[in-house]
């Protein structure tokens, strides 16, 4: 009797059911497919085939879809499976250098506008991709006059040192950098990113496979950029610039042992005219200095900067 009492799906409900099930199934699936690129693809020994191109293009442009609607905890989620994908050991440069193209043409986007959560989470990305695509694409973002956001300035100065550490880059590439920082600190006034991109200038001087005329020049690049900042905040027009000068004189110092001989000697004598104008400022700081309480930091600057004279005096430069 219990039995007869019981009403049993239709056998078209039960169709109907397995079939939703079905769909869910494919549906997870492809969203799985969706967060991961075949591993065959990511370490392709030789150059990408047409259709490999496309489907890296088709897997940005998705990922890139998903990250524009996604909350904070999302877009985090997505950079921290982008950046586990492409920190693999079996990833190959072929691979690295069109996910590294498409994704700019992918994640540009995101660095316009004033949303410098997406923006600071694309150059996490960029960073981690390392292609001479995306270290341009972090240095695109560094010119006030073409980022106006000083917040996204902030967020691409931040990572491109750590980029140019890990981008096989060559040394030509390395010196055409260092000529592009040069020209956007000089119009920079925040002091944060100028602290970076000097940071850049000084590690890109320590690299190896530098040939002595291509580090001379970055070297000079550097003392320009120092000179620079040591006029400003001696002209009191930009007084917030002097933690940039003291974070570039300690950079200095602290990378000589790194430097080459004839790069390091260049630098030393390139910087000597500030140097000799600080120390001479040590009693009389320039105006704005007090009154935007930095009186300790110009003390330190001055500080620094004689050491580097005793430096160079001592034949260290």
């Amino acid at each position: 009797m219990l039995l007869n009492s019981v009403k049993f799906p239709s056998s078209a409900r039960i169709a109907a059911i397995v079939g939703t099930l079905s769909l869910f199934a494919a549906a997870s699936q492809a969203c799985a497919q969706a967060d991961a690129l075949p591993p065959d693809l990511v370490a392709v020994k030789q150059a990408l085939t047409t259709e490999q191109r496309k489907t890296v293009s088709e897997f940005v442009t998705q990922v890139a879809e998903r990250f524009a609607e996604a909350d904070p905890a999302g877009v985090a989620a997505i950079r921290s499976k982008l950046v586990e994908q492409i920190r693999l050991p079996t990833v190959s440069p072929n691979f690295r250098r069109d996910f590294g193209i498409e994704f700019v043409k992918g994640f540009g986007k995101f660095a316009q506008g004033t949303d410098s959560m997406r923006a600071t989470n694309a150059f996490i990305l960029a960073r981690f991709i390392a292609t001479a695509e995306t270290i341009d694409f972090l240095a695109d973002n560094l010119d006030p006059d073409a980022q106006p956001e000083v917040a996204i300035r902030m967020a691409a100065a931040a990572q491109l040192p750590k980029a140019l550490d890990a981008a096989p880059l060559s040394a030509p590439q390395f010196d055409a950098i260092t000529k592009r920082l040069a020209i956007v600190i000089k119009k920079e006034r925040n002091w944060v990113v100028a602290s970076h991109e000097v940071e850049s200038i000084t590690q890109m001087l320590r690299e190896e496979g530098l040939t002595p005329p291509q580090a001379d020049a970055i070297a000079m690049s550097l003392a320009a950029t120092i000179n620079d900042l040591e006029s400003r905040v001696a002209a009191g027009s930009d007084p917030q610039l002097v933690n940039a000068l003291q974070r570039a004189l300690l950079a200095v110092r602290n990378q000589l042992s790194g430097i080459a001989g004839s790069a390091r000697t260049k630098l030393l004598t390139g910087i000597a005219p500030s140097l000799e104008s600080l120390v001479k400022m040590k009693s009389a700081p320039p105006a704005g200095i007090a009154e935007a309480e930095l009186t300790t930091t110009f003390t330190a600057v001055v500080n620094t900067a004689g050491l580097l004279q005793k430096v160079r005096a001592s034949g260290g430069g």
